[in-house]
């Protein structure tokens, strides 16, 4: 993919992460109930884009647009981490299911908090 590519899926991507930080709870609950219903929202939750960036920097699919990590709480007190990977087709693409099975090398090292 070519770096024209990767700026085009830039400009499709960011609003739907803007979506993603404005109405994330209402994401949950609309798409993901069994989950949400575990979520304790009392407790707030937070973005760990920092965290995302660590933890991907040696991912072979490069740089994550529309990837968002948030940090939750269930209603049992533990913290849990929600992992959203949005990705947005606005014309068919013969690769896009083997780029969405890419194999992901992932650094494996704390990360903090």
């Amino acid at each position: 993919m070519s770096d024209q590519d990767d700026r085009r899926r830039a400009d499709h991507d960011s609003p739907w992460k803007m979506a993603l930080e404005a109405y994330f709870k209402e994401f949950l609950e609309l798409l993901f109930p069994t989950i949400n219903q575990h979520v304790d929202w009392s407790k707030g939750y937070s973005f760990l884009d920092k965290e995302l960036q660590q933890i991907t920097v040696g991912a072979e699919s490069g740089r994550r647009y529309a990837d968002k990590l948030i940090k939750v709480y269930a209603k049992d007190g533990s913290e849990t981490w929600v992992l959203i990977h949005v990705e947005v087709q606005g014309e068919p693409e013969v690769e896009f299911s083997e780029r969405m099975f890419t194999k992901q090398r992932v650094k494996h090292r704390p990360v903090g908090r």
